[in-house]
């Protein structure tokens, strides 16, 4: 959504609302229908994607940026899949791992083709049966990094008993990872000294594990900068060429599950960092220290604050609303999206806190602050197109 809102924001006028979690699909396809949208930008699985467009009384353009199988009418923007594989086997390498492996604990359709065979071209392991596993985890086990293995899948357990020790684990499902260190410490085996892995949780998931998920990250604010901006294009009578388009935009975010240790500093510039590129994606000052800090918490508030002239606490909030000013200032979007982009728990916590710290309400704010696009010295009404 970041990257959609800088699209729209350098590409006035324009204008993005959201209408998901997608609970009852009919009920907001209607209600998208009559607030009468040109085009839809999603990140729809299998299920959700036939669903809308099931739902749809005329078709509308979609760009999706989720993994789907290719439907009519919907352009996928998704990464180059061997690109994550590349990146993964080359930090094995680096590591002198014995053996790699790949685990996608969600039954894709698409996985061989992706992902699979790109990996035994890289690899070319000894035996490619057993290099490669895919089963079914569960949703609730992919979406909640907290949620407790009762009991670690048969094949699963089977398959990781099987493999040489030590070895390297690519688990690129969203979730995946975290699970995947759950199950191999009930296991007993010993991450990262048996099982290295690496996988493409975000960043609080990666966080929640022990040790923290290394993981692959995309670049997701050009994801979706780029289905915007295709979007905006295909609305305006552009259809595009091809019903996949892939990206070459990833990186490696090495931590404690492939043997990262953290200095023995307290980072402050590190941390101040830190804040400010992910504040808005509701880290806490747990979180900070455990990625930056390998002091005690005692000592990290007593020098954060010599330093910054705050406390940590502070800082992200002061942070996070520094986003809430440019979101009010430069978009028309409701006050509970604000909230969420800008990492706030609630629209009604964010009002208290902006009210205490500005003295007036975001409404009013946003009603003094907002520049309205300008062409020749002439202020435009708003009357953008919608998308």
């Amino acid at each position: 959504m970041a990257g959609a809102l800088d699209y729209a924001n350098a590409n006035p006028p324009m204008r993005i609302r959201n209408f998901s979690p997608l609970k009852k699909v009919a009920e907001t396809i209607a209600k998208l229908e009559e607030w009468g949208a040109n085009g839809i930008l999603g990140c729809l699985d299998d299920r959700d994607l036939d669903s809308v467009l099931a739902a749809m009384r005329s078709p509308l353009p979609i760009v999706n940026t989720c993994l789907a199988q290719e439907h009519p009418g919907v352009l996928q923007i998704t990464f180059a899949w061997k690109d994550w594989v590349e990146i993964a086997v080359k930090h094995f390498q680096q590591l002198r791992l014995r053996s790699m492996a790949l685990c996608i604990p969600e039954e894709e359709a698409q996985a061989g083709e992706l992902l699979v065979n790109p990996f035994l071209q890289i690899t070319q392991p000894r035996s490619p049966s057993r290099a490669t596993l895919i089963f079914q985890a569960g949703r609730k086990h992919l979406r909640d990094p907290y949620a407790p293995v009762e009991s670690v899948p048969a094949v699963l357990s089977e398959w990781l008993h099987s493999l040489p020790k030590p070895t390297g684990i690519l688990c690129p499902c969203h979730g995946g990872g975290g699970y995947l260190m759950l199950c191999c410490q009930a296991l007993g085996l010993r991450v990262p000294e048996d099982i290295a892995v690496i996988g493409e949780n975000d960043l609080e998931s990666s966080l929640a594990c022990e040790p923290a998920l290394t993981t692959i990250v995309p670049a997701y604010d050009k994801q979706g900068f780029e289905a915007a901006r295709l979007l905006h294009e295909w609305v305006a009578g552009k259809k595009p060429s091809a019903s996949i388009v892939r990206l070459h935009d990833v990186k490696l975010q090495v931590r404690g599950s492939t043997g990262l240790r953290k200095p023995e500093i307290c980072d402050i510039a590190g941390a101040m960092k830190y804040i400010d590129e992910n504040a808005c994606r509701g880290v806490t000052v747990g979180q900070v220290m455990k990625k930056t800090q390998s002091v005690s918490k005692p000592t990290f508030h007593r020098r954060f604050q010599k330093q910054v002239g705050k406390s940590p606490a502070e800082a992200i909030r002061d942070r996070k609303l520094d986003e809430v000013r440019r979101l009010l200032i430069s978009t028309d979007l409701p006050i509970a999206m604000v909230s969420n982009l800008s990492g706030f728990t609630s629209g009604m916590v964010l009002s208290q806190i902006f009210r205490g710290v500005e003295g007036t309400t975001m409404r009013d704010y946003r009603k003094n602050h907002q520049v309205l696009p300008r062409i020749n010295g002439v202020t435009l009404p708003r009357q953008p197109a919608k998308s």
